[in-house]
Formats: structure tokens, sequence, C-alpha cells
């Protein structure tokens, strides 16, 4: 049985409906502002600014739950709110479970890297890693 012939070159891919129409000939208009042009505040809906945050102390925790290990977040100074805000948004980035415990965040799962650097991301300014 014999090769088939390689069919021409496909086209670059298009990344949206616009170029899909535009490629067929239909006028389309481009977008005002591109998304990376925007300023970051603008850019994050999010608002989890920690930089007020003077020191975070990231540490794993196994007493008093079962033998289950979780990460602990402690020294947010903020309302109780802001603090599920954190929560909620550390698990949906981390993909674990997370609570709030008397103004602690906490994380199941040994996940002191990942909050760390989550941390720092969303701008605070000195964490430390407890044990």
């Amino acid at each position: 049985m014999s090769k088939k012939a390689d069919p021409a070159p496909s086209a670059p891919a298009l990344s949206s409906l616009g170029d899909l129409l535009r490629a067929r000939g239909v006028h389309v208009a481009q977008e005002a502002t591109p998304a990376d042009a925007l300023p970051r505040a603008a850019a994050t809906k999010t608002g989890l600014d920690l930089s007020a945050c003077a020191k975070l102390v990231v540490r794993r925790e196994r007493s008093g739950r079962g033998g289950k290990t979780v990460t602990v977040v402690a020294g947010l100074q903020l309302p109780p709110a802001r603090v599920d805000e954190i929560a909620r948004a550390m698990r949906k980035a981390l993909g674990c479970g997370s609570w709030v415990e008397e103004g602690l965040v906490v994380l199941q799962g040994d996940r002191a890297p990942a909050a760390d650097e989550w941390l720092r991301r969303h701008g605070a300014r000195q964490v430390t890693r407890g044990n």
C-alpha cells in the first residue's frame, strides 16, 4: 500500500473567533486595547495585595488533626472577610482544601513551598517558613 501524499501545509492556528471570521473575509473590528496593555491593577480584579502584611509565617502542623498534615499561614493582620477571601483564592490556586481558624489560613496537606510562592507573588514582603 502506498503512502498518501502529505496534504498542503495547514494554515497557522487561529486564536479567536475574530481571526476565523477575518480569514473568511468578514470585517471584524479589532480590540480597542489588548489585555496585556492594561495596568496591572485593572487586569487583576482579585485585589489580593498582601504588601500590608508585615511578616507571614508558613508552617506545617499535625498535632490535634488526627495525624493529618496541614499547612498554616499565620500573620495575616487583615479583617476576617479578607482572610476568608485569601483562603478561597489559595484553595483555587493551589488545588487543595482550605479554611480559616482563628485568623489563620489552614491548607490541607503539606503545601508550604507552594503557599510560600503564592504569597510572594501576591505581594507579601517577608514570608518565613517554619518547620
